[in-house]
């Protein structure tokens, strides 16, 4: 009889157990399901926040490629300190120094790339012309000085 009723607390101690083993799991997933309720959208926040930054394009940096020797206009103007009738070339004004080319030509948006006469061109020395079309002549000019813009 003794072991009958040894046999039967162990059973109560068993299914004390496993129903306390429940209750607690219970109990945990429900603070899990809670707690990731609470996280999703951050958690969403910061995966849209990584697509939008894969997918969006870094700034571009201007960087200039000069050529010496080389006229980015030639016979576009017509005459010296003249701009082309179309706009495509137009007169920057004078100056000494192919850098001020180059300013210039950065401040201006349409601005595709310059060239700077030198002083070895008579009537023509010493003017810049910025460059603002694709559609332009370009040969050997032994003291001009000219950049064309590029974005990397």
């Amino acid at each position: 009889m003794l072991a009958v009723i040894i046999s039967i607390l162990v059973i109560l101690i068993i299914i004390i157990i496993m129903a306390t083993a429940a209750w607690a799991l219970r109990s945990s997933q429900a603070d899990e399901d809670a707690k990731s309720d609470q996280t999703a959208p951050a958690a969403q926040d910061a995966q849209d926040t990584q697509v939008a930054q894969s997918t969006q394009k870094p700034a571009k940096k201007l960087v200039w490629r000069r050529f010496r020797g080389i006229d980015l206009v030639y016979g576009d103007t017509g005459g010296p300190r003249r701009s082309a009738p179309d706009g495509r070339v137009t007169f920057a004004g004078d100056t000494d120094n192919p850098s001020q080319c180059q300013k210039w030509c950065e401040g201006d948006p349409k601005c595709l790339g310059y060239t700077h006469t030198g002083n070895e061109e008579g009537e023509w020395s010493n003017q810049c012309y910025l460059v603002k079309s694709y559609d332009h002549t370009i040969a050997v000019g032994n003291s001009h000085n000219s950049g064309w813009k590029y974005y990397v």
